[in-house]
């Protein structure tokens, strides 16, 4: 499949048009001089205003920043709008001063990048593992937004300069690899990169360079990349948004090996690991597929950038080996995952909880710097370019969206109108100066079955089936009509791993069902680091409606809506998507023996919960950032999808409780013997306690501290020390 340029499409109507609208407006809302001040900085250069904040100075300052460029060359692309276009071109202008007053090739908002960096050269292993340290977050991670946006606004935007300015940093980056040798370059992987592999093929691409195609080959990461090439799915417990981007790289190579272990990992997470809207990680990671309880019970579901990220990975496989799946998965996240992870009125999701009766947080401009806030703004730019391509030189049409096409390679442009899902009818008018003939290739989704009613200019037209898809073959002329139905039925689908829990779907859409709008704490965040996370009240399982198995106690209900049929009566569905401001519910317990019982068994940790004011998960990127973890010989434990810390020489994290609400501390630990643990809060020694096993948990009363909230752990000389999985605050 070959997909049309940006700029041959424009979505005319409907929800996604309504969604790059917005998109446009939160974009071209943020100051740019704020943006582009990390790049300022870092070049010796005074910044034209303050920085933001939250996560644009906490670490990743400019990871935003590159995030902006992509976005403002695809919101050109789709909308022809020209303000996008002046606006990239004058940050690239500032972005030229940066890299021209360094003079290395160095561009990049990372605080101390470019001395970070170079000291790999010579630094061996033992540099290439700090890389990843929490002191500097993921630094590569930010350095690739500012190579995918300096790319993308070539690419996209069409900007000469912008390669030249990639090709630099590209060049200042090879000369301190070439001094690295395979060890010191695996051990610097083992951290989140982002999507390099993937950039430096496409520079590769580009210039025709062999050395920027050999290094994409070198950012393989052989820890995730060797499972995948022996079939294996390795991922549970990894950090779901650092294995993906690789993916992306690895099917953006070229290299067939490559390129069939992104196939499985496409398929190892589409078909094990992710639920109904696409996504997919519970809390960041991915889980053991075995079992989904962990997706239905936490308030932190699929992250937006997985999905992002995954549909990137989609298009690339379909380019290089095209299948119906592949269209069916892009469907389904941009029709529920995606156009969900917008506010109507602006505003990105970070966690779309898939727990009954929770919701999501959106957010604010000049607020909120989060990754999915980058990735989002990207996003909702690109709907148009799934909607048409080329396959086996077939003018494909793959998604029912009301747009137009400007095929110039076929001599024509077409114009599809339709209401779809809310009716099932699609129109494709033909424009053309002079006839043309062709094959026009009309995807059948595995949902379907088949089209109905296959009409040209009001007669029956006869096509050929094929795999996923049905051709009209003729010579098109000015004015032609092809008409069609897509059948629209109710099913249900279980959680992957087959328990008790079932969603609904018409067509492509997941419906929910709207819930109370109490307790919404946090709807629009605010700037603190963890105002990303929904973290209002979690409601009960115990009286949750149950449904029947399977699809049958859904009936239509008009327009977009259905009711279902539950133990506590009918309750009205709709199209997730358009569900905000609200609790939601998408998966129901599917009733059966001893199902209420294990509803309440279910609840079991919602006391703790409520007494929770502030909690560390240990092992966990995102937590220990958003917590300032210091431990520089501590290391990541895992077990399963469990994850902790090992003790080293010792811990340290702040803890969040300006008010100080807290009066209990609880420490939890895995030992397999008898440990013990020193724990101090501030100044104070809370206690020096054994860790006996079997132990899970340690509480203690503590008193506000009186030197602030940093709480220590450490092990105590001459015994074992025990892993630790969590710390928390609690009331």
């Amino acid at each position: 499949m070959k997909f049309f340029p940006a700029d041959a499409v424009r979505v005319t109507d409907g929800p996604f048009a309504s969604a790059i609208r917005t998109d446009l407006a939160y974009v071209l809302s943020l100051d740019a001089d704020r943006l582009l001040a990390p790049f300022l900085r870092e070049a010796g250069l005074a910044p034209d205003a303050p920085p933001y904040g939250n996560w644009e100075d906490s670490g990743l300052d400019g990871h935003t920043g590159g995030h902006w460029l992509s976005a403002l060359a695809h919101l050109h692309a789709a909308t022809g709008d020209p303000e996008p276009l002046q606006r990239l071109t004058a940050a690239l202008d500032v972005l030229e001063r940066a890299q021209d007053a360094v003079g290395t090739g160095w561009l990049g908002g990372v605080p101390g990048g470019a001395s970070l960096f170079e000291a790999l050269a010579d630094g061996g292993v033992a540099a290439a593992r700090s890389l990843g340290s929490s002191t500097h977050w993921v630094p590569w991670y930010n350095l690739h937004k500012t190579f995918q946006g300096l790319v993308d606004a070539h690419v996209v935007a069409g900007d000469a300069r912008a390669l030249r300015m990639a090709v630099r940093l590209a060049d200042w980056w090879l000369a301190i690899s070439w001094r690295m040798d395979d060890d010191a370059v695996e051990a610097m992987l083992d951290t989140e990169f982002g999507g390099m592999n993937e950039v430096f093929a496409e520079l590769a691409a580009l210039t025709g360079r062999d050395d920027l195609a050999a290094e994409a080959l070198r950012f393989a990461h052989r820890a995730i990349l060797d499972p995948l090439r022996e079939g294996r799915d390795d991922l549970t417990g990894r950090h779901a948004n650092t294995q993906i981007p690789k993916a992306v790289g690895y099917a953006a190579t070229g290299d067939a090996e490559q390129i069939a272990a992104a196939d499985v990992f496409w398929r190892t997470v589409v078909e094990r690991r992710s639920v109904a809207i696409g996504g997919n990680s519970v809390r960041e990671h991915f889980h053991d597929p075995a079992d989904f309880a962990p997706m239905i019970e936490d308030r932190e579901g699929p992250e937006t950038c997985n999905t992002y990220n995954m549909l990137k990975l989609t298009r690339e496989l379909a380019e290089a080996r095209p299948r119906p799946e592949l269209l069916d998965y892009a469907e389904r996240a941009l029709f529920n995952h995606v156009l969900s992870a917008q506010h109507p009125d602006g505003g990105f999701v970070y966690f779309t909880s898939m727990r009954p009766r929770h919701y999501r947080v959106y957010s604010q401009p000049q607020e909120g710097f989060w990754c999915c806030v980058g990735t989002g703004m990207e996003m909702q730019a690109r709907y148009g370019e799934w909607i048409f391509g080329v396959e086996g030189g077939a003018l494909a049409v793959n998604l029912f969206v009301p747009a137009e096409l400007d095929a110039n390679a076929f001599g024509v442009r077409l114009r599809m109108t339709t209401a779809f899902p809310a009716d099932g009818r699609v129109s494709i008018a033909v424009a053309a100066e002079a006839p043309r003939s062709f094959a026009l290739r009309l995807r059948v989704p595995s949902w379907a079955g088949a089209l109905e009613d296959l009409r040209v200019n009001g007669e029956p037209a006869g096509a050929a089936a094929v795999d996923g898809a049905v051709i009209v073959e003729r010579t098109w002329a000015d004015g032609d009509e092809l008409s069609f139905g897509v059948p629209i039925a109710v099913r249900a689908e279980r959680l992957p791993d087959g328990s008790p829990w079932q969603a609904h779907l018409a067509g492509p859409l997941v419906l929910a069902a709207r819930d109370d709008s109490g307790e919404l704490a946090g709807l629009r965040a605010d700037g603190s680091r963890m105002g990303h996370i929904a973290a209002g009240p979690l409601r009960p399982f115990a009286d949750l409606p149950l449904v029947a198995d399977g699809a049958g106690g859904v009936s239509a209900d008009g327009p977009l809506r259905w009711r279902l049929a539950t133990s506590g009566g009918e309750v009205e569905l709709e199209p997730f998507a358009g569900i905000h401001d609200s609790r939601y519910t998408i998966y129901w317990p599917v009733d059966g023996p001893g199902r209420r019982e294990a509803l309440v068994a279910q609840d079991a940790h919602l006391a703790l919960d409520a007494a929770t004011v502030d909690v560390v998960a240990f092992g966990e990127q995102q937590p220990e950032s958003d917590h300032a973890f210091a431990g520089d010989d501590s290391t990541v434990w895992s077990d399963g999808d469990a994850r902790g810390r090992t003790l080293g020489s010792g811990v340290t994290v702040v803890l969040n409780d300006p008010a100080w609400h807290s009066r209990k501390l609880r420490i939890a630990v895995r030992s397999g013997g008898d440990a013990a643990i020193a724990i101090r809060l501030g100044d104070a020694l809370v206690a020096e306690a054994d860790v006996a096993p079997g132990v899970g948990a340690l509480e203690f009363v503590i008193a506000p501290p009186a030197a602030g909230a940093r709480l220590s752990l450490a092990p105590v000389p001459g015994r074992p020390a025990p892993v630790v999985t969590e710390a928390r605050l609690l009331r």
